[in-house]
């Protein structure tokens, strides 16, 4: 007997795996940090490393390596000095640094005339052509599912705030919209962020974002902490997940997962929407996602890993790829 047409298209779609099913979305990023140990050439054809960063240290502050049962991971550190930005030539003589163990003094000098916090980083950025916009991940009106998992170093500091200061400032991941007047930079602060402050022997994790006139005088920027917890563990892997729609209108949204829990939500405008950056009238995220150590001046070393970097453009929930539950 011939078998009917329906039932082989059906033994058919049951035959070939992944017909019977919609195919789950593909990333339009991925970064798995494949390559032999140490090669930085590599790297560097999907991302870029700070610009302010000496070249002579970049293999020694960004390298592949292997991580245990993962097979390569991407280990950043940052050294004392390293693209250090808003330190005078005294301060830099005088060691005058924002952070300590006992805490952040970042309130205080932002308060005093000119208000300079140095900083330093040594982070890597997905790779684009600026101009253009080709290659560009994070759009103004557009939704993006991303996920990467990240380790702190055994040399991640234990600070103890004193009493009247904060844990110090590190962000391991941000997306900018820079503000812009009369040609000059107004100097703004990421639209979306991701720190891991040391805190004793746990990590402050949290998400913030940023929206408003960035170079009003002084600047009316408001800022939101979303997914908060002061008990992530030091030294072991963590995984993110972000739902992202950059809007400056309350359009906007962001959900936040930690370990495969979703644990912050926000709803509402993002980045700057008077003086923020354009590209031919449209609102931009003109700096990509970056993944790495923006901190505040300190005198210790600190180390990072990332692995299992994706971006989705299409929603990837169910996939086993996506690891992480539906937004609420």
């Amino acid at each position: 007997m011939r078998a009917k047409p329906r039932l082989l298209c059906l033994l058919a779609a049951l035959a070939v795996p992944g017909l019977a099913h919609a195919q789950a979305p593909q990333p339009v990023f991925t970064e798995d940090f494949a390559y032999a140990a140490g090669d930085l050439a590599a790297l560097l054809r999907s991302w870029r490393i700070s610009a302010a960063l000496d070249r002579k240290v970049w293999a020694s502050r960004v390298a592949v390596v292997v991580d245990g049962a993962r097979v390569s991971v991407l280990r950043m550190e940052l050294h004392e000095g390293d693209a250090l930005d808003g330190a005078s030539e005294a301060a830099r003589a005088a060691k005058s640094y924002v952070c300590e163990g006992e805490g952040s003094r970042a309130a205080q000098m932002e308060a005093e005339p000119g208000g300079i916090v140095p900083a330093e980083r040594v982070e890597v950025q997905v790779k684009g052509d600026r101009p253009s916009g080709s290659g560009d991940i994070v759009k103004f009106g557009e939704p993006v599912w991303y996920r990467f998992s990240f380790k702190t170093g055994d040399d991640w500091p234990r600070d103890a705030p004193a009493a009247g200061r904060l844990p110090c400032r590190t962000v391991i991941h941000q997306i900018k919209q820079d503000s812009f007047r009369n040609g000059e930079s107004c100097g703004a602060s990421p639209f979306f962020k991701i720190e891991a402050r040391p805190l004793r022997d746990t990590i402050r994790f949290y998400a913030q974002i940023a929206f408003g006139d960035a170079c009003a005088s002084p600047p009316a920027v408001t800022r939101r902490l979303i997914c908060e917890t002061e008990t992530l563990p030091r030294a072991a892997w963590a995984a993110v997940n972000v739902r992202l729609l950059s809007a400056l209108d309350e359009t906007g949204r962001a959900d936040i997962w930690l370990n495969g829990k979703h644990c912050g939500s926000y709803r509402g405008p993002m980045g700057d929407a008077l003086n923020g950056a354009r590209r031919n009238g449209v609102p931009i995220a003109n700096v990509q996602p970056r993944f790495g150590i923006y901190r505040d001046w300190r005198a210790e070393t600190q180390t990072i890993y990332f692995s299992g970097i994706a971006f989705w453009s299409t929603d990837p929930t169910g996939s086993a790829e996506w690891g992480a539950g539906p937004a609420p």
